[in-house]
């Protein structure tokens, strides 16, 4: 087998199989995750967003990086402000502006949650070189830049 060919079917298995095996078994991991706490995948996820955001983001810059509805993201921090996971918070200089911050509480709560799939990311972790490490980072990095272009793509 040539090369090119040789190649060519481990990017097909990379892109084909274990892609897509590993996107379906996060998007499971994160539905459990969200039961865990009370809550839906998407509701966890606009959480999660929230918890990295810096500065906090208002509603309507939530539906913008989401994009989901105004509609959707109102009941989604109605609901997460009701269970105490987000706090609105209103901007000292512009009154009609509302954040939306995670709590602290809910910040622990998913981080405990987390800790044993990080844990065992660790692990996994142990048994490569710093210079393959940088691949891995590298290469997930501009996956995760990939999977944002591509979901934009579907939005328009």
């Amino acid at each position: 087998m040539s090369t090119a060919v040789n190649r060519r079917n481990r990017v097909d298995h990379l892109t084909q199989e274990v892609a897509r095996s590993l996107a379906t078994k996060v998007v499971l991991f994160h539905s459990a995750l969200a039961g865990r706490l009370g809550l839906n995948a998407t509701a966890l996820k606009c959480l999660d967003v929230l918890r990295s955001a810096d500065p906090p983001l208002t509603a309507t810059e939530l539906a913008q990086r989401t994009g989901l509805t105004g509609g959707a993201i109102t009941t989604i921090a109605d609901r997460l402000e009701a269970e105490g996971f987000i706090e609105r918070v209103r901007d000292p200089h512009d009154r009609r502006r509302w954040d939306l911050r995670a709590s602290a509480s809910s910040r622990q709560a998913v981080l405990d949650l987390f800790a044993p799939l990080r844990n065992s990311i660790a692990t996994i972790c142990e048994a490569f070189t710093d210079q393959e490490l940088d691949v891995v980072t590298e290469f997930l990095t501009k996956l995760g830049t990939a999977m944002d272009v591509a979901a934009d793509d579907l939005r328009t």
